[in-house]
């Protein structure tokens, strides 16, 4: 019996977590602003810099700076592009926003000069709320859905 009453509450549970999800879209469907609308309005403006100056307004990178750097003998053709980020996982995307999350840094050779001197996370983190990175990431993934 107590089995019983353990699965039913289980069950009623589960379908209840479902409706509450059901219903959250459907308040975000409705509301003034869809997640769509919202996370565009964050891509364009979120605290300072725009994502899409350097991303570009379709998200899909673009080139920020070409130059050459000399060293010894060898003249190096560098150029900082930033990615498409219409493809990336949403872990990814979040570890580039939130501070707490650590990247391990990525080992150079020595042919890859370039790489070395331009890598880092220069992505500005903006103290996005995990809504609002929801949301920008809401946009970027369906941006050329629409």
């Amino acid at each position: 019996m107590l089995k019983i009453i353990i699965i039913t509450l289980f069950g009623a549970f589960l379908f209840a977590s479902d409706i509450s999800q059901s219903l959250v879209q459907q308040q975000i469907n409705e509301s003034f602003i869809t997640k769509f609308e919202y996370g565009k309005m964050l891509y364009n403006n979120p605290r300072g810099i725009s994502c899409a100056k350097c991303h570009g307004d379709n998200a899909k990178g673009m080139t920020l700076s070409k130059f050459k750097h000399k060293e010894k003998d060898k003249v190096y053709h560098c150029e900082i592009r930033t990615e498409d980020i219409t493809t990336t996982s949403f872990d990814i995307f979040n570890a580039k926003l939130d501070p707490d999350i650590l990247v391990e840094k990525p080992k150079f050779e020595k042919e890859n000069l370039c790489e070395k001197m331009i890598y880092g996370n220069t992505m500005p983190r903006y103290f996005l709320t995990k809504n609002e990175i929801e949301s920008i990431y809401y946009y970027i993934t369906h941006i050329n859905k629409k």
